[in-house]
C-alpha cells in the first residue's frame, strides 16, 4: 500500500536581538494551545467519521475512567484500563485536540471503523511487532506521530491529508516540513537527507 508522508519540525525557539548579542527565549509555538493542535488543526474536517486511538497513563489503585470522561467528554467512545487504550471522536477533533498534550513517543493512529483493542494493543505495546506499509490495516487512514520530544509525522494512505497540511502551513516561519518514507523513517528516523515538503505543482 502506499503511504504518504510528512515531518514538522515546531520552532520554539525564538531568537531576539538584543544590544548585538541574540537571546534564545523558549516556547511553544502558539501561545495558547500545543504544538500538536498548531500543527494538525486545519486538518479537522477530515477526521470527521472517524476513531482516533491513543495511550494514558494508569496510576495504581485509582479509576482512570472518571478522569478519561471529563477530559474527553462524549469524544471517547471506549477505553481498555488494562491496556491502558482508548479510542476518541475525529468529529470532535477540534474540542479535544486543543487541550492535547504530548510526550515523546507519542502514537495517534487514525481509522475509517473502531479497530480492536487487541490490534491497538499489539501496535502499541508489543515491541516485537513493527509496522510497515505492507501490513498497514486497511481501515486505518493515517497515523500522527512524536519522535522524542523534537518533530511530528502525519503517514496516510490519503495523498490529500498531506497535502492539506502543506497547503495549511506553506511559508509559516514556526514550522519546518520535510517528505519522508513510512518504511524508513517510522517509528526511528533514518538520517537520511529529507527533501522539503512542497505543494505537488511546485515541484
Amino acid at each position: 500500500m502506499k503511504i504518504y508522508g510528512v515531518r514538522i519540525y515546531p520552532q520554539s525557539v525564538d531568537v531576539i536581538q538584543e544590544g548585538g548579542a541574540p537571546i534564545f527565549v523558549h516556547g511553544s509555538v502558539a501561545e495558547d494551545c500545543s504544538n500538536f493542535f498548531y500543527i494538525f488543526s486545519p486538518l479537522s474536517s477530515l477526521w470527521c467519521g472517524h476513531f482516533f486511538a491513543d495511550s494514558f497513563a494508569v496510576e495504581s489503585r485509582i479509576d482512570p475512567l472518571p478522569g478519561l470522561r471529563d477530559s474527553y467528554g462524549t469524544s471517547l467512545i471506549a477505553a481498555d484500563v488494562k491496556r491502558q487504550l482508548l479510542l476518541l471522536k475525529g468529529d470532535n477533533f477540534a474540542d479535544w485536540g486543543a487541550s492535547a498534550y504530548f510526550v515523546e513517543g507519542a502514537l495517534l493512529p487514525i481509522f475509517r471503523e473502531p479497530p480492536s483493542f487487541d490490534f491497538l494493543g499489539r501496535l502499541y505495546w508489543n515491541h516485537d511487532y513493527h509496522l510497515t506499509s505492507k501490513d498497514w490495516p486497511r481501515q486505518m487512514r493515517a497515523v500522527m506521530h512524536m519522535w522524542d520530544d523534537i518533530y511530528w509525522q502525519l503517514f496516510s494512505t490519503e495523498r490529500s491529508d498531506i497535502e492539506a497540511l502543506i497547503r495549511a502551513h506553506v511559508g509559516d516561519p514556526k514550522l519546518k516540513m520535510y517528505f519522508v518514507d513510512f518504511d524508513c523513517e517510522y517509528p526511528d528516523p533514518s538520517n537520511g537527507e529529507l527533501q522539503a515538503a512542497v505543494l505537488s505543482s511546485e515541484h
